[in-house]
């Protein structure tokens, strides 16, 4: 059988870091990561969009909205958290009205007209949130709290029917607790299969959800543990590739997302799933943790983020873009 050196014409080569700009089909082995890897060209690519007006870690968005037109609110600012909302029209983004309540991490849901922000850590003492505030396209309302307030968790859905999973009370605490919004108030349902803090989610409705990743107990300990959600169990799926926490996500159980995150500092790594397996893509241009997120899998957004940037990205799957993977 024919090896390497015959086929190609040269040697695997020994590196310590992978090449700034490999060709297709070029093959190393990267000695810090003890891995031979390839080079290959891959679907997708990420652009600069316009910068929003506050840094700020941790918004909350309005994930199910596209790309061109969806919010973020609440997060921490400079120098304690806030209540700012912004809006993204596909160019620039503009101040609106603010929350009621200045919180660090809510969770979001909905569109850009119609919006739901939860969860979360607020300024007093600090003490954990279990507000609920409904966003009609011009103004907050605070509606029903959550039964167990706690930060650090993610959801799914809309404004009339929501999730929100996973999180933490704190210290030692990791959370499997699962919670349905109903327009009117939330309800306990069934819980996720592993504990965790700062998961990756996403979903399109309540009763269809992904969740991965996050950290099962203090320290950097992250998981490549990954979940789906059928509207009554979670069922464990394929890992991760990289174990990570507070990555930012879009799209559907069949055809999604996650991107950026903490591994243990903001990474730009990227995963696409396809309902079976998670497949990396191409990078993101800056590492970071703590996004607003919106779009879908072929066309989503990351804004701002750790540390307290000010800048946007966006995801076209359909520009080529050149990445690498472990073979």
């Amino acid at each position: 059988m024919a090896d390497y050196k015959a086929i190609k014409g040269w040697t695997i080569q020994v590196v310590s870091s992978d090449p700034s700009n490999p060709i297709k089909g070029q093959v190393w082995y990267n000695s810090t990561l003890r891995k031979i890897k390839g080079a290959r060209i891959q679907a997708g690519s990420w652009a600069s969009g316009a910068n929003v007006n506050h840094g700020r870690n941790n918004p909350g968005s309005s994930q199910n909205a596209t790309q061109a037109n969806c919010l973020i609110f609440g997060g921490e600012g400079t120098p304690t958290l806030t209540t700012d909302t912004e809006q993204y029209n596909g160019t620039a983004w503009t101040e609106l009205a603010n929350m009621n309540t200045a919180r660090q991490s809510p969770v979001g849901a909905g569109i850009q007209t119609a919006a739901l922000g939860y969860s979360g850590i607020l300024n007093t003492s600090p003490s954990l949130a279990a507000q609920t505030e409904s966003w009609d396209g011009s103004s907050w309302t605070e509606v029903a709290d959550l039964n167990t307030g706690r930060y650090g968790t993610k959801g799914a859905g809309l404004q009339a029917a929501a999730l929100c999973f996973a999180g933490t009370t704190g210290g030692s605490d990791r959370k499997t607790l699962n919670e349905s919004w109903d327009g009117s108030s939330w309800t306990e349902i069934g819980d996720l299969n592993t504990a965790r803090t700062d998961p990756g989610g996403f979903g399109a409705t309540s009763t269809a959800a992904v969740c991965a990743g996050g950290n099962t107990s203090p320290g950097a300990n992250f998981t490549v543990n990954a979940e789906t959600w059928d509207g009554s169990s979670w069922t464990e799926t394929n890992n991760l590739n990289l174990a990570k926490q507070s990555m930012a996500g879009a799209g559907t159980t069949t055809d999604g997302l996650f991107f950026g995150g903490n591994n243990p500092s903001g990474t730009n790594t990227v995963e696409a799933w396809d309902g079976t397996s998670y497949t990396e893509v191409a990078d993101m241009a800056s590492g970071r943790d703590g996004m607003g997120q919106a779009g879908t899998a072929s066309s989503a957004i990351g804004a701002s983020g750790s540390p307290k940037t000010v800048s946007t990205e966006e995801w076209d799957k359909s520009v080529a873009g050149s990445n690498w993977d472990t073979t």
